[in-house]
């Protein structure tokens, strides 16, 4: 009788994916290391306070607005998040942005798979302010206005979970209405992003976007918790033209301005990777470059501690004006 026998290789093989399963938590967590030491190692701030350019009193006062008792936590389809839809018309048509949805500001959709699917009342808030040279592609500006709302009793505020992206896009379209851009700039106050950013992907799928008219999504989520004064810029990684300005923007500014969270696991194993976790998703899915700016998660995060008197208000303000800065360079490049 004739015995089987396995060949060497198939034995080397089988030796070398053993080790390689029992050393991978190892390896991830040395790569890991490596990237924290990466993010660290980027200079810090050279400028020790930022200019006062935004109406920060106002923001401030909407700021406390979206995340007061009477909105609720803005959850989808929630009556706070119905009256947050209409306040953001009435400051749109205010500011005089140029209507740039399918109803006035107004872009109403419906969710067509997920639990995303069974809430009423979706709807983007889309306004514009014109460019002077109408050749050039426009610049995009999101923040979701959407929050968790009212869950089991309990009120989610999201104060800087988006109120203060979305406080700050409103601070930007009142600053670049008294200062023209170059580029068509579009203030998208964006629903439905705790629930799978349909917001976002509404704007390609009912074609109000097409990639070719945008030149960059600029999105706000999370600015305003004081977490070791750092403020995370992802995106240079997928687009690298990106990396220069943003590094001419670190040194314009007073907060720690970390370029990544955008890194394939290969490169820093557990550490953290944002490219798909807020609205700019949609954009980078489309292949339009995108800088998404956001704090590093923290104890408020989609707790209902997430209340105005749990954000930084200094901090707040030098992250803003960053933003600000960002946007004033990507419309002169």
């Amino acid at each position: 009788m004739k015995l089987f026998r396995i060949p060497l290789w198939f034995w080397l093989l089988f030796i070398v994916a053993g080790l390689g399963y029992a050393f991978h938590p190892y390896v991830l967590e040395q790569l890991n290391h490596m990237e924290q030491k990466r993010l660290l190692a980027q200079p810090a701030p050279v400028v020790s306070q930022m200019p006062q350019r935004l109406d920060f009193v106002q923001q401030m006062t909407d700021l406390s607005y979206l995340a007061s008792d009477e909105l609720a936590g803005r959850g989808t389809g929630q009556q706070g998040g119905a009256k947050a839809q209409q306040w953001l018309v009435t400051e749109f048509t205010q500011i005089g942005l140029v209507a740039a949805g399918t109803e006035g500001y107004l872009q109403p959709y419906q969710p067509t798979s997920g639990k995303a699917q069974l809430m009423q009342g979706a709807a983007n808030v889309l306004g514009l302010i014109e460019g002077s040279d109408p050749s050039l592609p426009m610049l995009v500006l999101t923040a979701h206005y959407d929050h968790l709302g009212l869950h089991q009793g309990k009120i989610y505020f999201g104060a800087d979970d988006n109120a203060s992206g979305v406080a700050a896009l409103l601070a930007m379209a009142r600053y670049f209405k008294q200062h023209p851009p170059r580029h068509t700039l579009l203030f998208a106050a964006l629903d439905n992003e705790e629930t799978g950013m349909w917001g976002a992907r509404m704007l390609f799928e009912q074609e109000l976007l097409t990639p070719q008219r945008v030149k960059l999504n600029i999105n706000m989520d999370m600015l305003s918790h004081d977490t070791n004064k750092q403020l995370i810029a992802v995106g240079s990684y997928h687009y690298p033209e990106l990396e220069k300005p943003l590094q001419q923007l670190q040194q314009q500014s007073s907060v720690r301005l970390l370029l990544g969270y955008d890194r394939p696991t290969w490169l820093v194993g557990t550490h953290q990777d944002w490219t798909f976790s807020s609205d700019h998703r949609e954009f980078h899915k489309r292949a339009v470059p995108f800088v998404y700016f956001g704090v590093p998660d923290h104890a408020d995060y989609h707790q209902p501690t997430d209340t105005v008197e749990n954000i930084d208000q200094e901090f707040y303000r030098e992250v803003s004006e960053t933003v600000l800065d960002a946007v004033l360079l990507f419309d002169a490049g």
